[in-house]
């Protein structure tokens, strides 16, 4: 019987196809009863010149291909893609064609498979003696296996995104879905690689996180099986209908089209109560050191060039990408912070001074705790794929009276939040008061400078070691710190904290009232009596609840009310009394001493800001244990230096 449908297959197959789709169906029905239910479509096919009249498939139906070969059926032949098992059981199975390098999604459903294949010609295309010799073995009639010698291996790129997933319809956010599975197969043997495959070659591919990578040697064809698991009929009515999964495939001889980056190259710069300041580690042509992607230097002579971008997660609020954070596209798509909320350019500032990018993240929560993640899309036109660097935490302020400023004209290196006001100052009108008064008490002191022999002997120079611009420079830096204070929450309790006018009140201009935080009701009269009575904050009798901003036009004219200080730290007062003529009167206050625990903070060698100054940045150093090695070799020169000033 098989060789009669053979015999007419061939003979129907010397002229065009006129087959109609009942004869299809009538043809495949009969094929399918005869073959021993025991006998796996390729044990019946392996080694039978028949094989090639069946992977021919039926042409000319309008309707897909009929392909008994593989045992994959009516594939995609519009009518949902419905097929028959060898055990007769009905399933969802579709085949796609792909290219080399190109960036594909696909949408798949509960208990669906889709068959990517990448063909020889895709992987062995761009060679072109390759090619050629190929061409004239096929016109010689030679076999498989010599086209395969012919060719050698080649390495593929496999990457994987999961964009989407299936939602549990319920207020419980921990549920998620299945994760889907990944399947390739380079045997012709096994064109439809997948978890009910057996005796046959295939691997897995573990997908983690929404996250797939993995290299592929071939010599020929490749078949890749993405596999959604069947909804389990108890949960029919808890999963909503839409979205199904959504996925990112990419097969590729030259490039990894998506990626998952562990090593930290975002850190955390400050935030208040709406906003946060991040910026990336070094951009140069060794970036990858580090973290990062490695740079043209002729891209970053240009201010315009910013390759990174981020996106934040809120992590009080239920995350629709629960079980594929490590997935590009899913937080590109799902993430409730995105890059039309981040003001983005490159700075110098910091360490180094090398170019970074920095990102001005808004529309943030007070008192919430965010996942920050950098991200890097791929240039390639049409390509939505990117990279995702493993997620940074960081927590938004609390009380309402901090606020960031950053890229201020003179006080260039300053970027964190300071005391605020925002009932009297916008962002600019905040960051022109304190820069502005930075400047004030420089002109003083260059006046001061001018009188110091600065261009003279080295005989009649202050010091053989430091000159009138490390002077400069040491001033500088201590006066941005000192006058532009770096605020913490009131509230918070971390020990390296000093407290700031703990005896005064929040000026709400808006209201026309005081209040003790900017999120607390206004104070009728007899309350503001009685709190000023009591001693503020900290109550009557504390020394701190008298010690007011070191800048005094803070409480005069911002009036924040109560707020914690993250104090300078110590070395900048050292560098500049080392830096600067002993005339000058420039001392730092005597360790253990009341005014030095007030005025003054220590550095944490592991990365933490424990003190401010300038380019501060939380755990660059802990990251990156070379940083951490050389911030420690620093410290002890710099405690080294302060001991021998001091004899």
């Amino acid at each position: 019987m098989i060789l009669l449908l053979t015999s007419l297959w061939q003979r129907r197959g010397r002229r065009k196809p006129t087959l109609d789709f009942a004869a299809a169906l009538l043809l495949y029905t009969l094929t399918i009863a005869l073959v021993p239910p025991w006998v796996g479509a390729s044990e019946l096919l392996e080694g039978s010149d028949e094989t090639v009249l069946y992977t021919g498939g039926i042409a000319g139906l309008g309707l897909g291909e009929l392909d008994l070969g593989n045992a994959q059926g009516l594939d995609g032949v519009g009518i949902g893609g419905a097929q028959l098992d060898w055990a007769g059981q009905k399933r969802s199975a579709f085949t796609r064609e792909e290219e080399n390098g190109v960036v594909r999604a696909q949408n798949i459903n509960w208990g669906d498979s889709w068959i990517h294949h990448l063909s020889a010609s895709q992987i062995f295309g761009g060679d072109t003696a390759t090619s050629a010799e190929l061409k004239k073995r096929e016109d010689d009639g030679f076999a498989e296996l010599d086209d395969r010698q012919v060719r050698g291996n080649k390495t593929v790129h496999l990457t994987f995104n999961t964009c989407l997933q299936p939602i549990w319809n319920s207020s419980d956010t921990s549920t998620a879905p299945p994760p889907l599975q990944l399947f390739f197969s380079n045997s012709s043997s096994n064109k439809s690689p997948g978890p009910n495959v057996q005796g046959k070659v295939q691997y897995v591919v573990g997908v983690d996180e929404g996250y797939a990578r993995f290299d592929i040697v071939t010599s020929g064809d490749l078949w890749v099986g993405v596999y959604a698991s069947a909804m389990p009929s108890a949960e029919k009515d808890q999963w909503l209908s839409n979205p199904p999964w959504n996925y990112e495939l990419a097969l590729s001889t030259e490039n990894y089209y998506h990626g998952y980056e562990t090593k930290q190259f975002l850190y955390l710069v400050d935030t208040d109560d709406s906003t946060a300041l991040f910026i990336t580690g070094n951009m140069t042509d060794h970036s990858s050191e580090f973290g990062g992607v490695d740079e043209d230097p002729a891209n970053l002579k240009n201010q315009s060039f910013t390759p990174y971008t981020m996106y934040a997660q809120n992590r009080n609020v239920p995350s629709r990408f629960k079980g594929l954070g490590k997935s590009y596209c899913a937080v590109r798509q799902l993430a409730n912070i995105t890059p039309g909320s981040t003001d983005v350019s490159l700075t110098t500032r910091g360490l180094g001074n090398f170019p970074k990018q920095q990102f001005y993240l808004k529309q943030l929560n007070r008192s919430s705790n965010y996942h920050a993640y950098l991200a890097r899309p791929r240039t390639s036109i049409g390509t939505t794929a990117g990279i995702l660097w493993e997620p940074l935490v960081a927590n938004t302020k609390t009380d309402g009276n901090c606020q960031i400023i950053y890229n201020l004209p003179f006080c260039s290196e300053v970027a964190y939040a300071v005391p605020s006001n925002p009932t009297l100052f916008d962002a600019k009108q905040l960051m022109e008061f304190y820069d502005n008064g930075a400047q004030q008490w420089w002109a003083n002191f260059t006046y001061s400078l001018q009188q110091v022999q600065c261009n003279t002997t080295s005989s009649r120079a202050y010091s053989l070691a430091r000159d009138c611009d490390d002077c400069a420079a040491a001033y500088k830096t201590w006066l941005c710190a000192v006058t532009i204070p770096r605020c913490m929450d009131y509230s918070a309790n971390f020990p390296y904290l000093a407290a700031r006018s703990s005896n005064l009140l929040f000026w709400n201009a808006s209201a026309n009232g005081w209040q003790k935080h900017p999120w607390m009701p206004v104070l009728d009269d007899q309350e503001v009596s009685q709190w000023q009575q009591s001693g503020g904050w900290l109550g009557t009798g504390n020394n701190q609840s008298v010690v007011p901003s070191r800048n005094s036009a803070i409480d005069s004219t911002v009036k924040p009310g109560a707020y914690k200080e993250i104090r300078p730290c110590k070395d900048l007062c050292w560098t500049l009394v080392q830096s600067c003529p002993s005339p000058m009167g420039f001392g730092c206050p005597g360790e253990g001493s009341w005014a030095k625990e007030v005025a003054y903070g220590e550095r944490d060698v592991e990365g933490d800001v424990t003190c401010s100054y300038l380019g501060a940045v939380y755990f660059l150093s802990g990251t990156t244990p070379q940083m951490a090695m050389s911030l420690r070799w620093l410290w002890g020169l710099v405690l080294m230096a302060g001991w021998w000033a001091g004899r």
